[in-house]
């Protein structure tokens, strides 16, 4: 049976960048998910997230853009400019667990507000043509807090309810709470979607195997560390492709390009591209010898050298 896999959003990772080199040299996942669109103080639509979801920048699989929000006005506002860009569905990010997000009511942090989230939408969704779907953790100070909204939820049409089965306030520590994912399952009408801790083919066995009604999955740091896991996944094998070095070493030569593309800033691309390797290091052991080396760079220039095989 073919899994239906996601790639999730994720601040400063998964941009068009990523998304686009992944395309090119990857399969098997189902959507692709853009991080959030955000407004400024002054009450616009942040630069850089609005850059990247611009068609020119989405030439390949279709993507998703999500929305980080806390009432009906800016949620309508960024639901008119994907509109005039030309997508048909957005996703409502009530999942952020970071404090500076949070405390401001947004991503998890309003979860604890289920009255407050159901007005919203209310209004949202009697104003904008486009599908809806929700990414949400399962509560800001604990789980609980699913269990009052998801009843509340049923009476709208959503695409899908993702759930990231932790709280906010464990930010990305301790394991993920199943058992209040369980408790979910039989709550909602809605299509709901796995996500969290999917980082081997055995993780994907586990959950798999233990919500068995589940059909749609999320993986997100675990396919940034290893992104063959979604091939690897489909096939049901815990061995890596055979042409695993060409084809990896294709990507990390088509991320540097289109990031060198889209900037001169070489330094930060630089150190940006350690911050991948952080992750390529502990998806795939064969690159710990390469990352030591990546590492200790100083340029551009000797990066480049070093992945062109």
């Amino acid at each position: 049976m073919r899994h239906q896999l996601y790639l999730a959003p994720l601040q400063s990772f998964t941009d068009f960048h990523f998304r686009n080199a992944f395309q090119q040299v990857f399969g098997d996942v189902d959507r692709f998910y853009a991080p959030y669109l955000k407004m400024t103080n002054e009450g616009q639509i942040k630069e850089g997230p609005k850059k990247d979801v611009l068609p020119i920048h989405n030439p390949f699989e279709a993507v998703v853009p999500q929305v980080l929000v806390c009432g009906s006005h800016d949620f309508l506002i960024m639901a008119e400019y994907l509109q005039y860009l030309g997508y048909h569905e957005v996703n409502w990010n009530m999942g952020c667990p970071y404090p500076m997000v949070a405390k401001r009511d947004l991503g998890s942090g309003i979860l604890n507000q289920p009255d407050r989230i159901v007005s919203i939408l209310e209004e949202v969704m009697a104003k904008t043509p486009l599908k809806i779907g929700l990414k949400m953790r399962m509560g800001y100070e604990d789980t609980s807090d699913i269990l009052r909204l998801l009843p509340l939820l049923n009476k709208f049409d959503f695409t899908e309810i993702i759930v990231h089965a932790r709280y906010g306030k464990q930010l990305y520590q301790g394991g993920c709470d199943h058992d209040r994912f369980t408790e979910c399952i039989p709550l909602t009408k809605h299509q709901l979607v796995y996500n969290g801790d999917i980082n081997t083919v055995d993780d994907f066995r586990e959950v798999s195997k233990k919500f068995s009604s589940i059909q749609h999955w999320m993986m997100g740091r675990g396919a940034i560390a290893n992104p063959f896991l979604f091939e690897m996944i489909q096939e049901d094998s815990d061995e890596f492709p055979e042409d695993w070095e060409p084809v990896f070493y294709e990507f990390l030569q088509l991320l540097l390009a289109s990031h060198l593309k889209e900037s001169s800033n070489e330094g930060n691309i630089l150190l940006k591209t350690k911050h991948f390797w952080e992750y390529f290091e502990s998806g795939i052991p064969m690159l710990s010898p390469i990352y030591r080396k990546v590492k200790k760079l100083k340029s551009l220039d000797d990066y480049h050298h070093l992945i062109s095989i």
